[in-house]
């Protein structure tokens, strides 16, 4: 759960109206959060492969590249190593990091293996190049995770669903507002996230669409 603002020192009505912001922002943080928007990224990149039979590699990424470094963060978390599940402080960040591009590297060789579709290959790709620019940038400023992962959803919505996928774009500014108006980021910090997130996405499936 993010700490939301604080709302002491106020009038009645605005610490009534902060703690609507507050409750907002931290609800849109935890529904759009990177774990959650799995789910539908995958959905999105078994659509684009129009491959039948690739939910199955959907599957194995999952149980690969998201379970095992979701059990990781619950244990660190459970263990005190942590703080939240949105890693706020940037300090904690690195095993997760490590362990999420491991496991990542880990379902793209067997994926590769397998015999994957190329365009579920190149989803996993960026996957990978996102987790790896993030956690550089993460050494020294805390780029936003939340950002990266709704700009590479709403972009694959497009590839994915042509027009129909652009109202998808909004979730970009809302959940930058959220995490901004949390204190978690700047909002440059967001912006770069959403670079990171989008940018990965479309050079890794170009010349497979285009």
């Amino acid at each position: 759960m993010s700490n939301p603002l604080p709302a002491a020192g106020l009038a009645e009505r605005d610490r009534e109206s902060l703690a609507a912001r507050n409750r907002l922002a931290v609800a849109i943080s935890n529904v759009l959060s990177p774990p959650v928007l799995v789910a539908p990224i995958l959905a999105l990149g078994v659509w684009l492969s129009d491959v039948p039979g690739t939910w199955r590699y959907a599957a194995l990424y999952l149980a690969i590249a998201v379970l095992v470094p979701l059990g990781d963060l619950v244990w660190l978390l459970h263990r005190g190593k942590v703080s939240d599940f949105h890693l706020a402080q940037r300090g904690q960040r690195t095993r997760p990091f490590l362990v999420s591009i491991l496991c990542t590297t880990a379902s793209l060789l067997l994926l590769v293996r397998l015999d994957a579709p190329r365009i579920f290959i190149a989803l996993v790709q960026a996957a990978l190049l996102q987790a790896v620019l993030l956690f550089l940038i993460t050494l020294f400023w805390q780029v936003s995770i939340h950002t990266a992962t709704v700009a590479g959803f709403a972009t694959l919505a497009v590839l994915a669903l042509g027009s129909s996928g652009l109202a998808l774009l909004l979730l970009v500014p809302v959940v930058g507002w959220a995490r901004v108006h949390l204190r978690r980021h700047t909002v440059a910090q967001t912006i770069a996230g959403a670079a990171i997130g989008s940018g990965t996405l479309l050079v890794s499936v170009h010349g497979l669409l285009w």
